[in-house]
Order: C-alpha cells, then structure tokens, then sequence
C-alpha cells in the first residue's frame, strides 16, 4: 500500500513531456474565438503529424471525436465556448487529415466512426462555419480512404550513368560544331555580318 502511494507520489512528481505539455496548451486555446484558435488548431496538426507521435495523435482524434459527438448532441445549446471549440476541433482535424500520412491516419478513422457515419447531422447544423468544416474534415478523411493512385504521366527518373552524359554530351558538341560551321540562312553577307559581332 505504501509503495504504490510511493509510485504515485513519483509519478505525480515526474516532468510532463515537452510534446504533451505543447499539445495541452495548444489544445486549450482550441475554444478561442480569435486567430489563437486557428493557431493552435495549425500548432496541433504540425505536432501531431510528425513521426513517433502515432499514440498522442490517437488520443487527440478520441478526445476531438467524443467533445464533437457531445456537442452534436447538444444541438442547439452548443454555443458560446462550446461553439468555438467545435470549430478549433474541426479545424484541428481538417489539417491533422490534409497534412498527416495515409498509412498513419488510416488505423485512426475507426475514432471518427460516429461522425463520418452520420453526415446528415452535420449538414443540419445550424452554423455556417460548422458545416464548411465538418464537411472538409468528411471530404479529407474519404480521401484518406481512397487507395493511392500512381499517375501515369509522372516523371520517371530513368538510369544515370556519368559515361553516357558524357557520351550525349560529345555527340551534342558534335551537333552544335557542324551547326556552328554551316553557313547561316540569309547568305554570305549574313555571314559576314555574324562574323564581324
């Protein structure tokens, strides 16, 4: 008993992770109603997307997902704070989805399964910006769905070989030393007269 009041005591006296401590601020200025939401929604999508962070980016999309299904719930009564922090959450998420990796997002859309199974709720929101958002976030997490499409007009590097530039590059001085020799269209006062600049 006294050792996991110990461990407790330690646990509670231990230094919070750089990253958790960046993502609470960020996330406590999500219900902003200035441009520190849209800040903090944009500081958000940067963290969470790096490499490493699968876990708090998983955590962040449970917690966005159950704070928007409440404030649907709500309906109507999710104003003042509420209203604005479903924005900084779908705006959050918006970004989290346009600037994160298939592969990494892919194991994340089964949180958002309520929300995207639902898009009629979402177009009978009341709010203007509520709606252009969710159907953004709807709009990026179908494209996240969607396999990946290899275009066929891409460039494709071909092989580099320093011996073949080489030999293009004699047979084009080649090219451009018959060219040189020729005489010009316009006759030889034309080529007196590239002769004498």
């Amino acid at each position: 008993s006294s050792s996991s009041a110990a461990a407790a005591d330690a646990d509670a006296d231990a230094p919070v992770p750089l990253v958790r401590r960046i993502e609470l601020l960020a996330r406590s200025h999500l219900s902003s109603p200035g441009p520190e939401r849209d800040a903090a929604a944009a500081l958000c999508a940067r963290l969470l997307t790096r490499p490493g962070l699968q876990p708090a980016l998983r955590e962040f999309i449970v917690w966005g997902a159950a704070s928007l299904q409440g404030s649907r719930g709500d309906g109507a009564a999710a104003v003042g704070t509420a209203s604005f922090l479903t924005v900084g959450i779908y705006t959050t998420l918006a970004a989290i989805f346009k600037l994160g990796h298939r592969e990494e997002l892919l194991p994340q859309l089964v949180h958002l399964g309520p929300l995207i199974a639902a898009p009629a709720a979402l177009l009978g929101d009341s709010s203007v910006v509520r709606r252009k958002l969710g159907i953004k976030l709807l709009q990026r997490v179908a494209l996240v769905f969607l396999p990946p499409r290899v275009a066929a007009w891409r460039y494709t590097r071909g092989a580099r070989s320093l011996l073949l530039n080489l030999n293009l590059g004699g047979e084009l001085g080649a090219l451009a030393g018959a060219d040189a020799g020729a005489a010009p269209p316009g006759g030889k006062g034309a080529a007196a007269a590239a002769a004498g600049e």
